[in-house]
């Protein structure tokens, strides 16, 4: 999801595995009113391109400018049986969701039924984490900024612990140790908008899926976007595709029903659209208010510094007047801008972790043809860093055969005594040193075993194995060392004393 960590720096070989590392379907949508002068062969030319170049199975995008639906189309394939992708298809969304769970804060902030300076317990009294005391100073508002002191850790490990309900996922975080005080700093946590859900949920007395159908996607007329998979009874939402090695592989998500209010709200490009006209006209959707111009202008107001410029308002990111927030799950990948004039809206039904970036430029690209300027130049041959990648850890693979073919070989033959001590600065380094350090700080450099492997499978999984195969060859290596000294010493004694 979105805010994981994309890149590291990191020691040993991970630092230099990370550092080194269709066609155009649907029907595109055109205004009874020519209203606009987007260049939609141009837009259509550059998607195709992108698509081909990195290998997405499937996108989906839509542009909208003040009330109007200016551009909607779908590319590619949204299932593995060929399935077209189009603007009705719905994706996944990931972290973009998080708006969808503060619009509905703030709706229910009009209505008199929330107050942002209230602390969570006056919504969910049995709200609590490790530290009592600073369990009932997290309010509403640093929920919604991410200033409540919960990890980016955190909330990494409760993607993959989202099978529970709302509550029970939200009752497991009652051993969690802040990483800040509360209020001090921003930091990006999925745990402050999965516990906003269950504040929605309390407060409403009905389930979050039920209040955001109700209060948000029929008053938008959201025809094809759910909070639950389960509603899409005629099986039309994206099959997702992850990348393992560089090769684009179908997968099934996870169950993630205690996750949703933070990253897992399904929409297809159609819906995001009239999402969009609603967050640039003020709240105003056909007529009627979802939201009142006050609080859509809270809801996108600048609050939590992030960085380069960059400040996290409530469910959004906001940098030199654009509007903007991504997300992904461990499959699909979604990004919403909104630059004042134009929103653009765009989805993935695949996630390339290595490429994230890139992922990201696609957007950019639109946003600059939109402004009938040039797209940057995009990176030539993206994928190359996974030849690099699986070269380096095949290598690896071999080292460790090939070492432990040496240490069980019989009738090993005995290097000279500088080949010996070569051999064991070279043991201790790579079987001892870089192992120990990469396992040690794995969590730290990369985020948790169980959310790496997730949205990185294959690699992912070989960047844990590795270091423990590694060290464990180093172990075994270092016995048999031991075994022949004590053995080659015992007969040095032994002929002495003959």
């Amino acid at each position: 999801m979105e805010n994981m960590p994309k890149r590291h720096v990191i020691t040993g070989f991970i630092m230099t595995i990370l550092l080194v590392m269709t066609s155009v379907t649907g029907v595109g949508f055109a205004n009874d009113q020519e209203s606009t002068k987007l260049d939609s062969s141009t837009i259509d030319t550059f998607m195709t391109k992108e698509i081909e170049r990195l290998k997405i199975p499937g996108a989906s995008l839509a542009i909208v400018k003040g009330e109007h639906v200016e551009y909607l189309q779908g590319y590619g394939v949204s299932k593995t049986d060929g399935t077209k992708m189009t603007s009705k298809t719905p994706i996944v969304l990931g972290s973009v969701s998080k708006s969808f769970t503060a619009l509905a804060i703030m709706q229910l902030v009009e209505q008199g039924k929330i107050r942002l300076q209230d602390p969570v317990q006056a919504y969910i009294p049995w709200f609590h984490i490790a530290d009592k005391d600073e369990s009932k100073r997290i309010t509403i508002q640093h929920l919604l900024n991410h200033t409540s002191g919960l990890s980016t850790y955190d909330g990494q490990v409760g993607i993959s612990q989202g099978d529970t309900t709302s509550d029970d996922h939200v009752k497991s975080l009652a051993d969690l140790e802040l990483k800040h005080p509360v209020g001090d700093r921003y930091e990006y946590s999925n745990l402050n908008y999965n516990i906003l859900g269950v504040v929605i949920e309390k407060v409403t007395n009905q389930s979050y899926k039920d209040y955001v159908n109700e209060f948000i996607f029929k008053p938008l007329d959201m025809k094809h976007t759910y909070a639950d998979p389960k509603d899409d009874t005629n099986h039309i939402i994206a099959d997702g595709y992850q990348t393992a090695f560089g090769f684009k592989v179908p997968t099934k998500q996870l169950n993630h029903q205690g996750t949703v209010s933070s990253g897992y709200i399904i929409s297809s490009a159609e819906d995001m659209a009239n999402y969009m006209i609603v967050q640039l006209n003020h709240g105003t959707f056909n007529g009627n208010s979802i939201l009142s111009r006050n609080s859509m202008n809270a809801l996108h107001h600048p609050s939590s510094f992030i960085g380069d410029d960059i400040y996290y308002a409530m469910g959004w990111e906001v940098k030199d007047g654009e509007i903007s927030h991504n997300g992904w799950t461990e499959n699909t990948y979604s990004k919403v801008l909104l630059d004042g004039e134009y929103g653009i809206s765009l989805q993935i039904n695949s996630m390339d972790y290595f490429n994230l970036n890139e992922y990201d430029a696609i957007i950019s690209g639109v946003n600059k043809l939109v402004h009938h300027e040039e797209p940057p130049t995009p990176t030539p041959q993206p994928f190359k860093k996974y030849v690099v990648i699986d070269l380096i850890l095949l290598a690896i693979m071999a080292l460790i055969v090939w070492t432990v073919y040496r240490v069980f070989k019989p009738g090993r033959r005995k290097g000279n005594r500088i080949l010996r001590i070569l051999d064991g600065v070279f043991t201790v380094i790579v079987f001892w040193l870089l192992p120990l350090i990469i396992l040690i700080e794995f969590p730290y450099l990369l985020g948790p075993l169980s959310t790496v492997t997730l949205f990185a499978p294959g690699i992912g999984h070989l960047l844990f194995l590795l270091p423990l195969l590694l060290l464990i060859v180093g172990i075994v290596k270092l016995g048999k060392g031991m075994l022949s000294l004590r053995k080659a010493t015992w007969e040095t004694r032994v002929k002495a004393s003959l």
